[in-house]
């Protein structure tokens, strides 16, 4: 018999918190799972680190591979799955004990095909921040459609529920498998495909995904490629979902989606010695400002940002970092 939930983790020099993570799975109140430990050609002691909890349950699965992305290792993780749903845990973060059970027993009263839960920001041990989350059940086509439209607009105001990233769900894995759904490169995408297959999705209330916020973090690595992550999420979505979501303004959503990664990245920048060089770079890409010039602030942060960014006024931002 099948497991009730596969969770797959893809480990690329981890060794710092990867223990935590092992043991916020196998301490789950919910025993019926199995861990899928994917290395992605770890330089450090994640690889030994993996092998000494293999030894110990054998719900655990190892394999490595040869640097291949946190993509790709999803890709390979739900091959080999057998779980009848699956979840994703990045490496540094951490399940409340309860998690995979509160999640899957409220697939099970609803028949959900997707559960999301609240997040926690986590940092040093200590809450920061308890992201919302709405307590309802999403059916049909309409329902699922303006969620996936809400969701791209990142914006609480048009009713935004559930994270973007894949990580605060557990997803039915018949439909992964029969719709051909592949990680190609954001978690938003991966999510907006699966939803256009579901046909019920359930929200979970209870804080239970413990997002780990700290400066070696993968998420806050800054550097100029992530212009071209941003712009090609901006076409990628545009493609993907245009006539899906043509009757719900997408192109206003992702608009506003790029403004908001942006002045989230400029943010992070700010806080390091390559701030003016990074500036520089984002003000002199044709892309990025074709997009900019579409976008139409609605608060007072967001206007000073914004011409900023249109009038190229490098000595805002500077200023701007300091207040933050």
């Amino acid at each position: 018999m099948r497991p009730k939930i596969s969770v797959i983790v893809p480990i690329y020099n981890a060794e710092l918190y990867l223990e935590q993570c092992i043991e916020s799975v196998l301490n789950q109140t919910l025993r019926d799972i199995e861990l899928l430990l994917i290395d992605d050609g770890s330089t450090d002691n994640s690889f030994l680190i993996c092998e000494k909890y293999k030894k110990r349950d054998n719900r655990i699965q190892l394999y490595t591979n040869k640097n291949v992305g946190q993509g790709l290792e999803r890709n390979f993780g739900i091959k080999k799955s057998t779980g009848e749903y699956i979840a994703f845990l990045d490496s540094d973060d951490q399940y409340k004990e309860n998690m995979l059970e509160k999640l899957y027993q409220r697939a099970i009263e609803t028949n959900a095909d997707m559960v999301s839960c609240r997040i926690v920001d986590m940092h040093d041990g200590k809450i920061i921040k308890e992201h919302p989350l709405n307590d309802k059940v999403l059916i049909g086509c309409k329902e699922i459609k303006a969620a996936m439209a809400d969701m791209i607009s990142y914006e609480e105001k048009d009713g935004y529920s559930g994270c973007i990233a894949v990580w605060d769900s557990i997803f039915k894995r018949d439909i992964i498998e029969n719709e051909g759904i592949q990680f190609f490169s954001e978690h938003l995408l991966f999510k907006l495909m699966f939803m256009t297959h579901a046909k019920k999705i359930a929200f979970c209330t209870e804080a239970v995904y413990l997002y780990r916020v700290n400066d070696t973090s993968f998420t806050h690595r800054i550097d100029v490629s992530v212009l071209k992550r941003i712009v090609n999420l901006y076409n990628e979505v545009c493609i993907l979902f245009g006539d899906v979501l043509k009757d719900y303004n997408l192109k206003r959503r992702i608009i506003n989606r790029t403004f908001f990664t942006l002045r989230f990245n400029i943010n992070k920048i700010s806080k390091t010695r390559d701030a003016k060089d990074f500036y520089r770079i984002l003000l002199n890409d044709q892309e990025i400002m074709r997009v900019i010039d579409l976008y139409q602030p609605t608060n007072l942060k967001n206007i000073v940002v914004y011409y900023s960014l249109k009038w190229k006024l490098i000595r805002v931002f500077e200023i701007l970092s300091k207040i933050n």
